[in-house]
């Protein structure tokens, strides 16, 4: 039985209560206010941003929202913590009774309940490997805004867990309110993992794995965990409820401490902040800027447009790339070739110039022209790649066509040309035409080859079949 409880690090100008913004990679401790690290008579004041992400997610995963809701104090003392509380959500979160659809790695789907999803403040980050001595404590990330989303224990395999965290970080990265930069910790999950001997026998005994950086390690630590339970209670030993941590280099769990319960926290309501707000006008502004979801994506290029599994997968992965190709199919209405050169020329450039596709040079109307150069025959494919693709980038205003014609790639009919050619071909090579004509059709490929290479490359490449087909089909 697995549950997991993701912290998605919300995107905003600002903390969720302090003054200060932050980024990723700054000098530690150079992003704080008196808020953020709690000076006397320095009193919160809430992000609106924040609260417009949470109505997002909660549309965008179907659940119930709350309003108003309020905010209260975890009580617990961490060293990256300076207030010795967290300001976060108890009673009455901002959304509850969610539900989020996932894909198996075998093809089929689940739908996964959400239990609730709360917006709250991050803590800091306690560093242990820069001295054998000490700890070093950097509070950059204290303060900035979370949501935390938490599923009921209806997932059953890592590979199950692994496809949820996957779909989560598709999911805020098409919303626009997190990176989803896993190994940067934008996006960290946390698994709660127990085992039973049946479905119907009691449930086991809960123990959390914290702050799981990727998911490959979300599925390696559920499955160690998972294994690690079940042969401690074949030896009759007891599963201590606790928190763990996740050991990527020896690939496996260790006690962090033992796990706190609600009352461990001493909850109470938040005297600092009004309760939060928001009308039904505010819900249907924001789902009308809700974009079509990923996985409902996914489906589309899968079922609807044939494209192969992987390549769905990588078309939605970043909604960048995923609306890119949305431009170039309403131009194309080729779904297959535009995803061709997506994922093929144009990726290997973004690959190679280390770039992301909103910094393309090429806009998607360039590529449609490209595209339909090749589609009319008048271009071939590999003098597209070659030739005119490359001129295309070293010229993105210019008209495709006019390069094309420029650089004299493009071809005209050559019928009369080719059936000219193919006779000498076959009048020279009279023992493979006797071969095909006997039944080794595969020797079709060796006359377009010689065809091509006497052309030089500057035929069209359905018409050269179409000739090689008609000629040898005519010979006796």
């Amino acid at each position: 039985m697995i549950g997991l409880e993701i912290h998605i690090q919300l995107d905003t100008q600002r903390k969720i209560f302090g003054t200060e913004g932050f980024a990723f990679g700054h000098a530690p401790n150079h992003q704080l206010s008196p808020v953020t690290i709690s000076h006397p008579g320095a009193l919160p004041f809430f992000n609106e941003q924040c609260l417009a992400f949470a109505i997002k997610l909660g549309l965008a995963t179907q659940s119930h929202l709350n309003s108003p809701t309020y905010f209260a104090r975890k009580n617990y003392f961490y060293p990256d913590s300076p207030k010795g509380y967290q300001i976060s959500q108890a009673e009455k979160p901002i959304c509850e009774r969610g539900v989020l659809e996932i894909r198996h790695p075998d093809g089929t789907y689940q739908s996964v309940r959400i239990t609730r999803i709360h917006l709250e403040e991050d803590a800091g980050k306690s560093i242990h490997d820069l001295s054998p001595q000490h700890s070093h404590i950097d509070l950059n990330r204290s303060g900035v805004g979370l949501l935390e989303l938490v599923t009921e224990p209806e997932l059953h395999s890592p590979e199950a867990a692994g496809s949820f965290v996957a779909e989560i970080r598709r999911l805020v990265r098409y919303l626009g309110i997190c990176d989803g930069n896993m190994e940067q910790g934008s996006l960290r999950c946390d698994a709660n993992v127990s085992v039973r001997k049946g479905a119907d026998a009691p449930l086991g005994t809960r123990v959390e794995i914290k702050n799981i950086n990727s998911i490959s390690n979300v599925v390696k630590a559920i499955t160690y965990e998972r294994e690690r339970q079940i042969d401690q209670l074949e030896k009759g030993a007891a599963i201590v409820q606790q928190t763990r941590l996740w050991n990527v280099d020896t690939g496996r769990t260790a006690p962090m401490r033992e796990k706190e319960t609600a009352d461990d926290y001493r909850y109470f309501p938040e005297p600092d902040l009004l309760p939060l707000q928001f009308t039904q006008e505010d819900i249907d502004l924001h789902q009308k800027s809700l974009p079509e979801l990923p996985l409902q994506r996914f489906k589309r290029y899968f079922v609807t447009y044939k494209l192969g599994e992987n390549e769905a997968w990588a078309l939605v992965e970043q909604r960048a790339t995923s609306d890119y190709f949305e431009s170039l199919i309403q131009l194309t209405q080729d779904p297959k070739s535009s995803g061709n050169w997506l994922l093929g020329e144009i990726k290997a450039y973004l690959n190679q110039q280390n770039i992301p596709i909103r910094d393309f040079p090429l806009k998607s109307e360039k590529i449609a022209s490209l595209i339909e150069l090749v589609k009319s025959g008048k271009l071939p494919h590999h003098l597209a790649k070659e030739q005119l693709f490359p001129a295309m980038l070293a010229q993105p205003e210019a008209d495709p066509l006019s390069l094309a014609e420029e650089k004299q790639l493009l071809i005209e009919s050559q019928a009369v040309e080719l059936e000219t050619a193919m006779q000498q071909i076959m009048q020279a090579f009279p023992d493979e035409v006797q071969r095909y004509q006997q039944g080794k059709k595969a020797l079709q490929g060796f006359f377009v080859g010689q065809l091509m290479r006497q052309f030089k490359g500057k035929a069209d490449p359905k018409e050269v079949n179409q000739v090689v087909q008609k000629s040898l089909k005519k010979s006796p």
